[in-house]
């Protein structure tokens, strides 16, 4: 028998029992979506991750204080006068919180140095203005996040040239901060560092003047090339020992890589789970059918039909369940994928409204201007974190569904079901015609 006219019967076989059929497609495309949407979803936090520190720079090494410790200007010099050190950037970091629009806006303020900008977030891109000027004035550039608090606000809360007022809570008492906005950065979503949209950047002279303090909670020490990055970690640890956290991309991209291999490992296996179920349910559906049809498989062997020819009808109806239940699945599970980061962001975003905003700054003592007084070990380095709960910028994910994953998805589907469908099969094509034919 022809492979058309087998394919043919095979439709006509679960053609004629739709419900069941929709049923195992179902449980088939559940699985299938599953698998697409995580190892999607996995796929696209990874390429974002990688993009970000792509864009910061393999050569580029982070340096934040430990607690109780400080960065001075004698540390950028010492750091400057090491080998294979290309540049040194000191940062000051510190927080605090914006009324905008009638919205209280969670902001961390950056002082760097207008040029250094670029080293610090990777890329410098401009929504709307023009950077700050590298002096003592109280000019800033504002992040995407803090111009548009929402996401679905069409008009930014920020003016050009208006000025914003920062209200920062210390142990020292309250104070507000006037800044003149200069210009307005494009939204960067996630990032590994610097967080750019939930950020107000100003120049060094007026951080360390705002802030009351001459130290630095950052330093990004630049290696010459990337194969230097490495050698230079090391002798920066040797330094520095306990007193500062050393956190180079190179290994930050090394153990991310390992770890979202894990991560896609697991959840595919999550994932699996379900399609293992749809896997049952078709071995058992497949076994009630061929009990049902065992009068029909006596007629198709009296007419001349081989063993293998009624073990292939089976396995063609197998075929096409695990095909249709396949292609949905990718389909469902593609809009899944691109569904479910747009859900929690807005469950995040609902959240963090409804909660109240830290204004504690992010250093210690006074007005948090020191670093190393309160130390801001490595929980700011989360991927996509924001001061304060303020913004969900970290749930911008874009889903990976590649033809690749969508092909791997269709014939595992197709695998799975076929190989259910063996024993059944096999045990409709050792029927005894005779026997058969003589059942009710």
């Amino acid at each position: 028998m022809k492979l058309k006219d087998t394919l043919w019967l095979g439709v006509k076989g679960i053609s004629e029992r739709k419900v069941r059929t929709l049923l195992t497609v179902i449980t088939v495309a559940i699985g299938v979506a599953a698998i697409v949407a995580l190892i999607s979803l996995v796929a696209g936090s990874s390429a974002s991750i990688t993009k970000s520190l792509e864009s910061i720079g393999p050569s580029s090494i982070y340096m934040i204080p430990a607690r109780g410790h400080i960065f001075t200007a004698a540390d950028v010099a010492v750091l400057e006068s090491l080998p294979n050190v290309s540049t040194v950037i000191p940062m000051i970091e510190s927080s605090g919180t914006l009324s905008l629009d009638g919205q209280s806006v969670t902001a961390t303020i950056i002082g760097v140095n207008n040029y250094s900008i670029v080293n610090a977030i990777g890329s410098l891109n401009i929504y709307e203005g023009v950077p700050f000027n590298n002096s003592a004035l109280p000019q800033a550039l504002v992040g995407h996040g803090i111009a548009f608090p929402t996401t679905t606000q069409s008009t930014s809360s920020v003016t050009l040239g208006e000025p914003i007022y920062l209200t920062q809570t210390g142990s020292s008492g309250t104070r507000t901060i006037t800044l003149l906005p200069t210009g307005i950065l494009n939204s960067y979503g996630s990032s590994i560092y610097v967080q750019p949209d939930t950020s107000i950047f100003l120049s060094l002279p007026e951080a360390e003047s705002l802030l009351d303090t001459y130290s630095y909670n950052i330093i990004i020490v630049k290696a010459r090339n990337a194969s230097d990055a490495s050698s230079l970690d090391s002798l920066l640890t040797t330094i520095y020992g306990n007193s500062a956290n050393i956190l180079s991309v190179e290994a930050i991209a090394a153990t991310i890589s390992s770890v979202i291999g894990s991560i896609t490992l697991l959840l595919g296996s999550v994932a699996g789970i379900s399609l293992l179920v749809a896997g049952i349910s078709i071995l058992s559906i497949m076994m009630v059918s061929v009990t049902e049809r065992t009068r029909e498989i006596g007629i198709l062997k009296a007419l001349g039909f081989k063993r293998r020819e009624v073990l292939a009808l089976f396995l063609s109806e197998a075929f096409i369940i695990g095909l249709i239940g396949g292609v949905a699945g990718v389909a469902i599970g593609a809009a899944g994928g691109y569904a479910l980061p747009a859900l929690l962001s807005s469950h995040s975003a609902t959240t963090s409204s409804s909660s109240p905003s830290s204004s504690a700054p992010a250093g210690g003592s006074g007005f948090a201007g020191r670093a190393g007084a309160g130390g801001r070990g490595g929980a700011g380095f989360a991927a996509g974190g924001a001061p304060g709960g303020g913004s969900s910028s970290g749930l911008s994910i874009t889903p990976i569904v590649s033809p690749a994953l969508a092909l791997e998805a269709i014939v595992l589907a197709i695998v799975v079901a076929i190989l259910s469908s063996l024993y059944p099969a096999w045990k409709a094509a050792g029927i005894d015609p005779i026997k058969a034919l003589r059942s009710e």
